[in-house]
């Protein structure tokens, strides 16, 4: 599991200091930034409603890959979070269909990009909290 970058590391402790279902990345058992059935979920979320457009292994298809070098040189700006992602994935995704899926599904479809992109998981889910996702910037595991 590739190491976590300060900056999110710290606003994940700020989150678990502020009461919130997530602990600070780092610590033993290395606790990360969704859970494992996250992540599953959104993979297969994924599979049925992204995957035509964005390829199987996300690596673009008609639409921009969302792995990779691609995915880091247009999520990983200074200041975007996961907020962020949220907001355009679920706003303009699919794009025949923008805004078909419940905000729970596409949380989980998210946290499946950040698990192919090499973020950590952990034992708890990433919850579907505004003040959570905003706190979390997209840096490139370190």
């Amino acid at each position: 599991m590739p190491p976590v970058s300060a900056t999110l590391r710290t606003a994940l402790a700020a989150m678990s200091v502020a009461g919130a279902p997530m602990t600070a990345l780092g610590e033993p058992e290395g606790d990360g930034l969704y859970s494992a059935a996250q992540a599953a979920r959104g993979e297969r979320l994924y599979e049925v409603h992204c995957a035509q457009c964005h390829g199987v292994r996300l690596e673009g298809a008609s639409a921009v890959p969302l792995a990779g070098a691609a995915f880091a040189q247009r999520w990983q700006d200074p200041g975007r979070t996961v907020d962020d992602l949220f907001y355009i994935v679920r706003t303009l995704m699919p794009y025949s269909e923008p805004g078909k899926l419940k905000k729970p599904e596409y949380l989980d479809i998210i946290v499946y990009l950040l698990k192919v992109n090499g973020y950590p998981a952990g034992k708890q889910e990433l919850p579907l909290d505004p003040a959570v996702l905003k706190k979390l910037v997209l840096k490139p595991p370190s």
